[in-house]
């Protein structure tokens, strides 16, 4: 019999309904995180930078190659 009320499974919750907000934000573990998001993006910008530069000199060498063995 069916009174209104509905039992809902897990796989039937949204992915985030099972979570519960965190109530006090540790202001010195944020600004570690950012400060950690900070150094992971200048890490980024320096492998692409590097990966840039491996780049060119591939293409400089190549056409070095290519006018050497004309």
């Amino acid at each position: 019999m069916n009174n209104g009320t509905q039992d809902t499974s897990l796989a039937d919750r949204p992915p985030n309904a099972s979570r519960s907000p965190r109530a006090v934000v540790n202001d010195e573990e944020l600004s570690q995180l950012k400060r950690e998001l900070m150094q992971a993006e200048v890490r980024l910008a320096k492998a692409r930078a590097t990966a840039a530069g491996a780049e060119v000199d591939v293409k400089v060498l190549n056409a070095r190659l290519k006018a050497f063995a004309k």
